[in-house]
């Protein structure tokens, strides 16, 4: 006997898509608040662990702007592809850290609440 397939969470909208992209930016650049020097203060990281933290966030900034664009132009499409859920599983997956954030706006919440998933045969 096979299970049922769980259906993919709903794609958003593109006005959704645009603010968790905004979320998802603003909460990086947040990390890279302690990166920055202020003149006449010791710093709070050494170079290394700076150089980490802005390459990190460096990281989901670009992960972020992909995934969005990706959507982006799939969204427009009235039938879009397998490739468009995907992505989208992914910028989820990227939200996920912060899918109980208070900053996150509340229209978002449902959208980016952690939906369940198929069981994957051991």
């Amino acid at each position: 006997m096979t299970e049922a397939a769980t259906p993919p969470p709903p794609l958003p909208t593109r006005e959704q898509l645009q603010d968790v992209h905004s979320f998802v930016d603003g909460r990086a650049y947040h990390a890279l608040g302690p990166t920055i020097r202020i003149s006449g203060h010791p710093s709070r990281l050494d170079d290394t662990d700076r150089a980490g933290v802005q390459q990190a966030a460096g990281a989901i900034f670009a992960v972020s702007r992909h995934l969005y664009q990706a959507l982006w132009h799939e969204l427009g499409d009235p039938e879009p592809a397998q490739a468009a859920h995907t992505a989208w599983a992914a910028f989820r997956a990227l939200t996920s850290p912060w899918h109980d954030h208070p900053d996150l706006p509340h229209h978002l919440r449902p959208l980016l609440t952690p939906y369940p998933t198929a069981a994957h045969p051991a």
